[in-house]
């Protein structure tokens, strides 16, 4: 594979097709909100989870009266 010889190496020629290896570009506040999300995701997931343990807990409880 040669290496083309562009500014930086995002670029190679590969069977003489010019291949883009740039990572994909990303605004700061796309990223910001892609965070954000995530970040209340995983919030949620830990809520549904604590209910859960909560649940077994009662269940357990319940069972030992």
């Amino acid at each position: 594979m040669y290496i083309c010889c562009m500014n930086n190496r995002d670029y190679t020629i590969k069977n003489g097709r010019l291949i883009n290896n740039a990572p994909n570009s990303e605004m700061g506040i796309v990223k910001a909100a892609r965070l954000k999300k995530m970040m209340n995701r995983a919030e949620k997931v830990r809520m549904i989870a604590e209910g859960n343990e909560l649940a077994k807990a009662n269940i357990n409880l319940f069972k030992k009266l």
